[in-house]
């Protein structure tokens, strides 16, 4: 089924273009609604508003092989061992291993699939819907300015040791940052998307920033002191390397 959207709301979502090396994982996304992920190997990024495939060239004598063609929106994450998600393969070596399963809603074919006419060797792509829907080759799906790239090098510069995908309730924050009196979960949001606050009801341990991709590229000095007062709020950053200040004037630990 093939599917056409216009409302720019949609387009603003997020993609996580995954890899697919066999039709028996295909199969079970869309037999089964789920895809997984080894935590080992997880890109920084796994959070994403929908799951794309890019099928390789396994998929051979199929129109679908060396492209992205299908995509799904994501329904939830969870950490699961790889016993626990295949249980008829408990004898696998890495059957204790954990993976990030993503539950998945029905699969749906882009009305133009995105052909790779020159890459081959190919991994995790986070991307925006409106490129998912433009894109003529699977190059034009990669972001040269990248927000949350940009952001994470922003905190590993000011001394900071962000950690990535950590699951909130049934969704992983971008980035995380570990305070004293809590834990600072950050969300790098498309646009105006920004205004309006996932659905997520966060334990008590945990504050949830919703910073936009444009505030992020055109003013990354509001958005470093916008984290930095939540974590002097929560009493200073525990994960911090020694410096007094950041490089804009504001400590984030005591």
């Amino acid at each position: 089924m093939s599917v056409t959207y216009v409302d720019p709301h949609i387009r603003r979502r997020t993609v996580l273009v995954a890899v697919l090396n066999n039709p028996r994982d295909l199969h079970r996304a869309a037999a089964e609604g789920w895809y997984r992920i080894p935590q080992r190997h997880a890109p920084s990024r796994i959070g994403a508003d929908y799951l794309a495939f890019y099928q390789t060239g396994a998929f051979k004598g199929q129109p679908e092989a060396n492209t992205v063609t299908y995509y799904a929106p994501i329904r939830r994450y969870q950490l699961m061992t790889r016993l626990e998600l295949l249980p008829d393969e408990a004898n696998h070596p890495r059957a204790h291993d954990y993976y990030f399963r993503l539950e998945i809603g029905a699969l749906q074919r882009l009305q133009n699939p995105i052909p790779s006419n020159r890459l081959r060797r190919i991994t995790f792509i986070h991307t925006t819907f409106e490129r998912l829907l433009t894109a003529t080759d699977v190059r034009e799906l990669y972001r040269q300015d990248d927000p949350f790239e940009t952001l994470w090098k922003a905190l590993r510069e000011n001394r900071l040791r962000p950690l990535c995908n950590r699951l909130v309730r049934d969704w992983p924050v971008d980035i995380a940052l570990r305070a004293r009196d809590g834990n600072v979960g950050i969300y790098c949001v498309e646009e105006d998307a920004a205004k309006e606050v996932r659905s997520i009801q966060p334990p008590p341990s945990w504050t949830l920033l919703n910073l936009s991709t444009r505030d992020i590229l055109a003013n990354l000095d509001a958005c470093l002191r916008q984290i930095a007062t939540t974590l002097i709020d929560l009493g200073g950053s525990i994960d911090s390397l020694p410096a007094s200040e950041l490089s804009f004037g504001m400590p984030f630990a005591d």
